[in-house]
């Protein structure tokens, strides 16, 4: 075998050797994210955890500077409210 053939081998199982362990990871990553517990990752599970510490979540928005009608709008959406 030459060394340019040898060379060719050497790279392409390299290649091959990569595309492989990037699909795993990608699984894997997929695979942890799909079973997290809380799944907080989701819409609805975040929107819970905003409604159940809404005085906290709302607290800590004036604090950070949010406007009235910011904190008004962010209320509507999580907890289906008016400003009432």
């Amino acid at each position: 075998m030459s060394t340019s053939a040898g060379l060719l081998l050497f790279v392409l199982a390299t290649a091959l050797v990569c595309v492989v362990g990037m699909v795993v990871v990608g699984r894997a990553r997929r695979a942890s994210r799909a079973s997290d517990g809380e799944n907080l990752g989701s819409r609805g599970g975040t929107q819970r955890m905003l409604a159940e510490n809404w005085a906290l979540v709302e607290k800590t928005a004036r604090e950070t500077g949010m406007s009235e009608e910011e904190i008004a709008r962010v209320r509507v959406n999580v907890l289906g409210l008016g400003d009432g």
